[in-house]
Formats: C-alpha cells, structure tokens, sequence
C-alpha cells in the first residue's frame, strides 16, 4: 500500500493533499511505502507527466532502489521534483526550450513495484502553474477531426493564413511558428494585434511541396522573460492544385458531349482509402465554351470524394467550328486544376447515291456507283473515299473528286457495297448498301428450218443460267412472227424442265421467224432472248398420175396438185437438162381445187425427167414435186 503523507511547492502548499493542489517550480512529494514480507517493494518512482493537449510535454520523475527490508513493514520517502524543467524542442535552429510538464491540470504519479512481479501506484492530481503562456490555433479542428470523412488541420495554396491566440500570467511577447524537422517553414514570428490576444501572419508557401504536415508544424508562445510555453501542434494541409486531363478528341461531333476528366494529384495526397477522404478531392467543375460557362458539374458521393479516377461531364450540344473548352476544377480546399482543350466541332460528311441502285445488277456485266457528299458544317469534304464490294476496293479518288466506279459483277447473290469517306479532320463515314447480282441466262432456240405445209414442227428452247446451271422451271415463251409482219406474238409459254429444256411443237403453215424468251425469275436470275430462227414452209406438190411414155410431137396431159391453193397460183413443169439444170417447158394455174392441167408436147424421143416447181411466196417458200421420167418413142 501506498500512502501520500504530503506535497508542497515554491507555490507555498500546506503540505496536505487534495485534488489539484495547485505546484510550481520545484515539488516536493513525501509518501509512505506500507509492505509485507512476501511482497517486499524493490523500486519506487515518483513522476509527473504532462498532459496530451500539446506538443513538446515530458516526463519530470525520480526514482529510488529499496534495499531488502528497508521498507518493513513501512518506510517513507521524499521525492523533488522540478515541474519547470524544460528540453530543446524542434531542432536548435529553433531554440525552444520547451517546458516539460505543461501547465495546467497534471497527475503526480507514484509506482512501487516488488518482484512477484507486482506494481502497485497511487495518483494524486495537481495543477502545474509556473506561469507559462498558453496558445491556441482557433482554425484548427483539433484531434477530433481525424475521421474517415473529414479534412483536417490548416490549408494552405500559394499562401497560409495562420492565427493564434496566446495569454499568459506573465505577459506574450512573441508567438513564433516553426518546424521540428523540415527547413520550410523558416521560423516566422507572428504580428501582435493591436487589441486582444490574437496574432496573425501570411507564409509564403508556393514553393513549399503539397502534402500533409501532420507532426512538423508547430507554433509557441513567449512569455515577457522569453519563456516558451508548450508548443502547439499546427498539422497544415498544403495543397497546390492538381492536374486534370480531359478525354476528348480534338475533332467531335456537337452529340459525342460527354467528356471523361480525368485528375491526379501529388502523390504526396493521392492517399489511398481512406487516408484520401482525409486530404483534399475537388468538388465542383466548370466547363467552358470560349470562356462562356456551359456547365458546373456538381461534388457527388461517388464521383469526386475519395474518387482518384476521375470524373464525367456533359458539355451540352455544342456549335460547329473551332472552340476551345475550359475545365476549370476547384477541390474543398479551394486549389484550382484548369485544362484548357481546343477542339472543332464537325459534322459528318454525309453521302448521297446517285447511281447504281436503280436495279439488280447481272452477273458478269459492268456497274458504275456515284455518290455526291455534303456536310452539315458547310466545311467538312470527302478529303479522300474508297468503294469496295465485299471489303474488295474498286475505286479510291481525293477531294475534289466526288465519289464513282465501276464494278465488274461476278458471283451471283447478295453483296455490300460500302463508301468509306474520310473528311480532311479524320473523321469517318461509312455508308454500305446491299445489292442483289442476278444470274445471267442464255436461251439457245433449235427446230426445223424448213417444214411442209401442215406437218408438225417442233422447237427446242434451252435455258443455263451463269455458271452453267441449267435453269430449271424457268418460263419459256415461244413467239412467232409471220413472214411479212414485224410483230412477235407468243405462241405458247413452256417450264423448262431440270435439263433446262423446254419444246413446243405446232402445225407449220407459214414462213416466219421463231425465237425463246426466258422470263426473269424475281431475285433469282435475269431474262433472256435466244437468236432468231427463220422457218421455212413448203407447200404440199404433187402430179396426179402422171403418163410415164408418150411420142415425140404429140401432147401428153398432166395434172399437178397443190396445197394450200390460191386461185391462179402458176406452177411450171420442168425437164432436167443433160447439165443438171431444169428447164421449164410449161406452167398452169391452179383452179379453184387446188389443180393445175397442161399439155406438154416432147420434141424428140428419149427419156425425159420432169418435176413441178411452185414459185415462192412471202408465205411459203420455194416447193418442188418428187420428179418422175417419161420414155418418148
């Protein structure tokens, strides 16, 4: 057990003890060690400490060795203490001597300790008053402002107000602001106000690197005999700005208005989670269009405040042509981050076809593309383009050329056919168009080139499309037309079958001309007319039985008959000459039946070869008989 018997002081204590007992200078403190045989003390120590409210505070104690049995069953003591003791504080440069009780409430501390190993202590509270002055920071928040969400301390740019309030029994003379460990500050004595207890002072701190000087940064009062009094801790924030970095093209289109801005501070700041709430983040961002404010983007909880990665604004719809934006960023502490960012504003070079979609293309043929350009900025030009097919380019050309060129179909079914423009800011159009290239088709028309009259004639249409494929079901029509006339007039309309083939067959009548016309098939392949085939028709021709001997010099009668007739119609009757030649000895016309009668007289005797011959007409063409021979006596 530990008793206190008595503490007194230069202050003039009465030697009794009671709650803040008020010291100075030197203490003396008697006390009573009461012990036991198996718990014999071996160390007594006697201390005061100063408080935690300030910087600089110590520990004043003296400590005594108990010899075995010198404490039993008591022993008292009598310790001095020095509560006006001071220590050299922030660097000799500084040259505080920096009291190491504080003034103020204190606890007079005892502790016995015996080898069991067991302590036991005793505590009696005074107050130190050895007159030292006192300051206060009014602007700083203090301890209590270290929380996850709060900054702390004071803040400084290019410049730190500072203000301290001092007193003190024995007057202020100087109140001085320094740093324990750091050249910057130099120390700086602060203006004495004319009235009151408030001193002031400016530091230059544009050249002092940004961060936080949370243990470095002191300020100490003096007293009228030049006594420090304990120093204040003055943690300072000191913040130059940050850089920002807006994410935009140089050239935008007026709708592209969102801007990514990116900032970063020092890295002496730029703290992580969440040392960085603590610091400094800006709060607030105005965007300018040539110096007129076009938006304030707001501090949100998650866009700014511990946000290191930045932060989006909306510049709004902006005019065509050349600007140059602003960011103009302020953070809590007040430090700017400005940006500024020429841009041009541009429209897209907007193509309009003029050529080339006006049908389906076919396979194997030529087709040309065109394009006219505009923009709605009345500046931006196709610069240079290029047209391709299937990403195969075909034609390329620069300003001031408008776009065109011509593509040499070849596989069949659908392809795209893409204008890609790129204007003299580097911006880019694409404009791609589908188009459908139909297969080709070729008709070959075959049949008889001469017919008789009234037999069957049948003619053969076949239909391949490109590549050789037959056309199957393709639709066929036969047209004819009349010798004499010049229109065609379809006769029948046929589906070809999977050869491609389809036939028509008719009863010939007339001379004429035939030919096939393939009918497009809708998306599929185009049409198709094969080459004309004339068709020849022969009229029927025979001689009625006809007298196979006569004599020389006398008339023998023959009867040809014909189809179809015309009243009037002449027929010869030929004999073949020893050359080959025919020659014609007579001619009749035919009746209204359809029979034409003459005489022939031979000249000579011999063997005679004789035919009849109907003379062509625009209807039918040249017909002749089977020839017959005649033995003339």
């Amino acid at each position: 057990m530990i008793t206190v018997d008595g503490i007194s002081s230069d202050a003039g204590g009465d030697g009794t003890v009671h709650a803040g007992q008020t010291v100075t200078g030197t203490t003396d403190v008697t006390f009573t060690v009461h012990a036991d045989p198996d718990d014999e003390p071996t160390v007594a120590v006697v201390s005061i400490t100063g408080s935690t409210m300030n910087q600089g505070t110590g520990t004043v104690r003296q400590t005594f060795s108990l010899s075995p049995g010198g404490c039993l069953p008591s022993c008292t003591l009598h310790a001095s203490l020095d509560t006006a003791a001071t220590q050299q504080f922030g660097g000799s440069t500084n040259g505080v001597a920096a009291p190491l009780v504080n003034d103020g409430a204190n606890s007079l501390h005892i502790e016995v300790d015996s080898p069991r190993p067991r302590t036991v202590t005793a505590d009696a509270a005074v107050t130190v008053d050895n007159e030292r002055p006192v300051v206060t920071l009014p602007d700083l928040p203090g301890d209590d402002a270290w929380t996850s969400h709060q900054p702390v301390g004071l803040s400084a740019d290019g410049e730190l107000s500072l203000r301290a309030t001092a007193t003190g029994d024995n007057g202020v003379s100087r109140v001085r602001y320094f740093s324990s460990s750091r050249a910057w500050p130099a120390p700086a004595d602060l203006t004495a106000p004319a009235s009151g207890t408030t001193w002031t002072t400016a530091l230059d701190t544009s050249a002092v690197p940004a961060g936080l000087y949370a243990g470095d940064l002191y300020v100490v009062a003096y007293d009228k005999d030049g006594r420090a009094g304990s120093p204040v801790r003055a943690t300072t924030l000191v913040d130059h700005g940050f850089t920002i970095t807006p994410k935009l093209d140089t050239v935008i289109h007026p709708g592209k208005t969102p801007v990514n801005v990116k900032y970063a501070y020092p890295s002496a700041l730029n703290k992580t989670f969440p040392s960085n709430l603590n610091y400094a983040y800006p709060v607030s961002t105005t965007v300018s269009l040539d110096g007129k404010a076009q938006t304030t983007t707001p501090v949100g909880a998650y866009t700014y405040e511990g946000n290191t990665n930045g932060f989006v604004a909306d510049l709004g719809q902006l005019p065509y042509g050349a600007h140059t934006l602003t960011f103009d960023t302020v953070d809590n502490r007040g430090a700017h981050g400005r940006a500024d960012l020429p841009v041009r504003v541009v429209s897209e070079v907007t193509p309009a076809w003029t050529d080339g979609f006006q049908d389906f293309p076919v396979a194997g043929s030529s087709r040309t593309y065109a394009a006219t350009t505009s923009a709605a900025d009345g500046v931006s030009r196709a610069e240079h383009w290029t047209l391709d097919v299937d990403g195969t380019t075909f034609a390329t050309g620069s300003y001031p050329t408008q776009p065109s060129g011509t593509w040499k179909t070849t596989t069949t079914g659908v392809h795209d056919v893409t204008l890609t423009i790129v204007s003299q800011y580097g911006d880019t159009t694409v404009s791609t168009v589908p188009i459908r290239v139909l297969a080709a088709t070729t008709t070959q028309l075959t049949g008889p080139a001469t017919s008789t009259y009234g037999s069957k004639a049948t003619f053969t249409a076949t239909v391949a499309q490109t590549g050789a494929k037959p056309a199957a079901g393709a639709k066929v029509g036969f047209q004819y037309k009349r010798a004499g006339t010049t229109a065609w007039k379809t006769q029948a309309t046929v589906t070809a079958d999977n050869t491609g083939k389809a036939s028509y067959t008719t009863t010939a009548k007339y001379n004429g001309a035939w030919r096939a016309v393939t009918a497009a098939k809708n998306l599929t392949w185009a049409s198709s007319t094969s080459k004309t085939l004339t068709s020849h028709v022969k009229a029927v021709l025979t001689v009625s039985r006809p007298a196979a001997k006569a004599v020389h010099g006398k008339p023998v009668s023959y009867t040809a008959l014909s189809s179809p007739y015309v009243k009037g119609t002449a027929l010869r009757f030929q004999a073949r000459q020893k050359n080959g030649t025919w020659v014609t000895l007579t001619s009749a016309t035919l009746s209204t039946g359809g029979s034409a009668t003459t005489k022939i007289t031979f000249s000579r005797a011999g063997t005679w070869t004789l035919r009849v011959y109907r003379p062509g007409t625009t209807d039918l063409t040249d017909t002749y008989s089977s020839s017959w021979t005649v033995k003339v006596s």
